[in-house]
């Protein structure tokens, strides 16, 4: 029986950073936009060589997306499990979110 090729690193590192940027703007109460007519998603990373380790978030209400960089190494180290990386995403996060006004300090 075949089983079903694992996935890279990054892929798993930038859906697990994703989901923690979703987790704490709900818990924060702050809302995503909806999908628009061109079925833009709220949390999409970036395509292009400079900004593929940009999670791009679009805020209800907000026409600009919010940008926030990552660093290669930590998305592959997330997608790999590592409890250290993952904790000092979390906070790279939620300063970045502070930062931008999104979160309370």
């Amino acid at each position: 029986m075949l089983t079903p090729a694992r996935k890279h690193p990054d892929e798993r590192g930038q859906r697990w950073l994703q989901a923690q940027v979703q987790q704490i703007l709900a818990a924060s109460d702050v809302a995503l936009a909806t999908p628009g007519p061109e079925e833009t998603p709220a949390c999409a990373w970036g395509t292009g060589p400079e900004t593929s380790t940009t999670l791009y978030v679009r805020l209800a209400g907000d026409p600009a997306p919010k940008a926030l960089p990552f660093r290669h190494v930590m998305i592959i180290d997330c997608g790999a499990g590592l409890y250290v990386a993952q904790h000092n995403a979390l906070r790279v996060i939620r300063r970045a979110l502070k930062k931008m006004g999104l979160l309370s300090a």
